[in-house]
């Protein structure tokens, strides 16, 4: 008996936490305006098939799956978080910073940017070959030290 109630409460601990965390569907209009402008400048023509907004430590974020299978994650603010390429595409050029661009395609011949997040410090950057590599804005690599030092360096300011 005991372990019949323990385990409907897990369940229904589960269920509920599913709830909590699951994003809630908006309509497009409820995007931030910078992300509507950002989806209308880079992925002009592509619906929106499915946008959440999920609530988190830091507020808001959006998460936004295309009708050609691309995917966009902002900010609260409405900048870009994370971009993910329709499958057989590259992110949008213009929105990699440019000295990455050039790392890339010395670098990794070939290779195309599937995805690209903002982490901080920096960018973490998915090529086509599966390869994944974390850089800065300037295309160094960003160590565990350089992203401390980074931290530091932006609470002193």
């Amino acid at each position: 008996m005991k372990r019949t109630i323990t385990m409907m409460l897990v369940a229904v601990a589960t269920s509920m936490s599913a709830l909590v965390f699951a994003g809630t569907p908006i309509n497009q209009s409820e995007l931030p305006k910078a992300a509507s402008a950002f989806l209308s400048k880079y992925f002009a023509g592509d619906n929106i098939r499915k946008a959440e907004k999920d609530q988190n430590r830091r507020g808001y974020e959006y998460e936004v799956d295309l009708m050609s299978g691309a995917e966009v994650n902002f900010f609260d603010n409405g900048d870009w978080k994370e971009v993910e390429a329709a499958r057989g595409n590259a992110v949008p050029k213009a929105i990699v910073p440019t000295a990455i661009t050039k790392h890339v395609s010395k670098n990794y011949k070939g290779q195309s940017i599937v995805k690209i997040e903002r982490k901080r410090g920096g960018f973490k950057v998915k090529l086509s070959n599966g390869s994944e590599l974390k850089l800065d804005k300037d295309a160094k690599p960003l160590t565990n030290s350089s992203t401390r030092k980074g931290q530091r360096s932006s609470r002193r300011r």
